[in-house]
């Protein structure tokens, strides 16, 4: 299976580098096959046209070597691998594409020729032809090594398989077995994820999975793991959620199948701020009389919505300076119980805000939660830092730079966790949130919110406001990584390197000074693992993190006061922090990646709030 994975990974390799202008100096080679009409078994009604179809999309990407082959019996088969692996010597990039049946006995993969004729497991070795071929055959390419396979079907042989006598021999009922890459930059793409089935769809008509791939083929400045992305976000809403695309191995770089400006067909305009609205934001949750009664006298005379807006807020100020000065006889009830050992005010039941008075009194470090269903916040002192990486450091990227001083001038509340499964169903139970997301089948409660978009996010964070009476957001990206940082400058919080046992990332690959680590292929139960220096866990690692601000491929220009950056490319969003699935470099404190609104099992959030 590992070879197999292997061996999806280099199609996916391949495809990436089509159509990529100047570098088609370098050569790149695919295999195309499509078996559809077996002989023994029911015909399949669309690998064929899928072959054809993608076999024409490598070519219009810049190919110049693709072999096609369609219904293939066992020698011919072995025959084109031969041959196959000819023109793969000495080649850049080798991409083997297969649609066809596929199945799966004892871990191991195997394609399916048209002629095969399996009545017990042990035909398996000798009727079909394994995937450890077909990998090694591909692996002769120099520099990328691509596999995908739209073969993840129910095996047609299962019945009589199982029924035969003889020794026993774990046979797969359906789709592929999982297969995890031994090196970096081989990617294996399954139609759907290990042990589930791929849909056909219509006869006469793509299956959604090859739909989808070609789709994103053409599409230029699209980075190699988003053209999965995009692919798995197509199938799902295709298909209903019944069938989930997959991909094993990683990345040690950008890769894009088609080199060029990402295309936006429908762009977002962010309209610029007026001086006078930058100020109302600045003051608007305020609790000075004084700085409303200064914005009134600068800005009210032109401005009469903000004014009236200012008038307000300083008479609803006034009025808790009253409440304050003259307190009611209080009704019974549960008062919050502060711990001065640890800065922690617990709520009693319900909703219980925080006083001003104790709100003015925290201080770095202190804890609170304003209600049984509210995410656990921590205080974040006020502080400067230099955003970014420095040219030096081990596998950045160029859109980290160029690194730039930031001064977070008031003390701010960051979640302690990334928001968790049990808090995000308590809005939906609230009628706060409308989504209700799956988990991938690795389990709710305390494990972080997954398949959840940025509009998603952002409906969370309203609808906590709204509880609280308090502002709960996203945090900047500034935000974040002061906070991922915890005051330090090395790549990431816990120094110059990490291991699986400080966070959840792709353990098979490695940073520069660590070793290979664990490999949990999921997502785990928030604060699994030690907090940084200001008390935060999982900054590093879990999901991607949704955060407040457009995507900018560099910092020229960024603010340098830690708020949002709200121009840009404004249909894409920044996410931060890295994922269960990725290599370490992702998990880097100055790491960035940006995404359209999508829900993907990679990302979740983590909330901030203004004190």
């Amino acid at each position: 299976m590992r070879y197999v994975i292997r061996l999806v990974a280099l199609v996916c390799l391949g495809l990436a580098g089509l159509g990529a202008g100047p570098a088609n100096a370098e050569r790149r080679v695919a295999l195309v096959i499509g078996n559809a009409g077996y002989r023994t078994v029911a015909e399949l009604p669309n690998p064929k046209k899928d072959a054809r179809d993608i076999a024409a999309a490598l070519r219009a990407a810049g190919f110049t070597e693709v072999v096609e082959r369609y219904d293939l019996g066992l020698r011919e088969m072995q025959q084109v691998l031969s041959q196959f692996e000819d023109k793969v010597a000495g080649a850049d990039w080798g991409v083997a594409y297969y649609a066809g049946h596929g199945i799966e006995v004892d871990g191991r993969n195997f394609l399916v020729p048209v002629d095969a004729d399996l009545k017990r497991a042990g035909d398996v070795e000798d009727e079909t032809v394994a995937l450890d071929r077909v990998l090694a055959r591909v692996a002769a390419a120099s520099k990328l090594q691509l596999v995908i396979l739209d073969a993840c079907r129910e095996n047609p042989f299962k019945r009589r398989m199982a029924q035969a006598g003889g020794v026993k021999r774990a046979i797969g009922e359906r789709g592929l077995a999982r297969i995890e890459p031994a090196h970096p930059n081989v990617i294996v793409a399954y139609a759907a994820r290990d042990g589930e089935v791929a849909l056909d769809g219509r006869a006469g008509e793509n299956s959604p999975y090859a739909g989808a791939l070609m789709r994103h083929l053409a599409e230029p400045g699209l980075e190699l793991g988003r053209l999965f992305r995009k692919v798995r976000v197509d199938v799902l809403a295709a298909t209903g959620g019944r069938q989930r695309p997959f991909e094993y191995g990683s990345l040690t770089e950008d890769l894009f199948f088609k080199p060029g400006a990402a295309a936006d067909p429908k762009p977002v305009v962010v309209p610029q701020l007026s001086e006078a609205e930058r100020a109302w934001a600045a003051v608007k949750d305020t609790t000075s009389i004084a700085a409303l009664e200064a914005f009134r006298r600068q800005y009210g005379a032109a401005n009469p919505v903000y004014d009236r807006l200012a008038e307000a807020r300083i008479e609803e100020l006034r009025k808790q300076q009253i409440a304050l000065a003259v307190p009611p006889t209080p009704k019974p009830a549960p008062a919050p119980v502060v711990e001065p050992s640890v800065g922690v005010f617990t709520p009693g039941p319900g909703v219980t805000p925080l006083s001003a008075e104790r709100e003015l009194a925290l201080k770095a470090k202190d804890r609170f939660k304003e209600c049984d269903a509210c995410p656990e916040m921590v205080v974040v002192p006020a502080g400067s830092f230099m955003m970014g990486s420095p040219a030096g450091e081990a596998r950045r990227d160029a859109y980290e730079g160029p690194q730039h001083p930031v001064t977070i001038a008031r003390q701010f509340a960051v979640g302690k966790f990334e928001v968790t499964f049990t808090e995000w169903d308590a809005c939906v139970a609230a009628g706060g949130c409308k989504h209700n997301p799956g988990d991938s089948r690795w389990g709710r409660g305390k494990r972080p919110v997954i398949n959840v978009s940025w509009d998603d996010a952002k409906e969370y964070v309203a609808w906590l406001s709204r509880k609280t009476g308090k502002t709960y957001r996203l945090l900047t990206e500034a935000e974040w990584e002061y906070a991922a940082r915890a005051g330090t400058t090395t790549p990431f919080s816990t120094g110059p390197t990490i291991t699986t046992s400080q966070a959840n990332f792709h353990g098979n690959y490695t940073y520069p000074g660590s070793g290979k680590g664990v490999y949990r292929a999921k997502t785990v139960d928030v604060g699994s693992f030690p907090p940084n220096a200001f008390g935060l866990h999982d900054m590093h690692g879990n999901v991607w993190e949704w955060v407040q601000d457009c995507w900018n491929a560099s910092y020229s220009g960024a603010p340098s006061d830690g708020s949002a950056w709200t121009t840009g490319n404004c249909s894409r969003w920044v996410l931060r922090g890295g994922s269960w699935y990725d290599d370490p470099r992702y998990l880097r404190s100055a790491a960035r990646f940006r995404d359209t609104p999508v829900r993907d099992y990679f990302a979740g959030f983590r909330v901030g709030r203004t004190l």
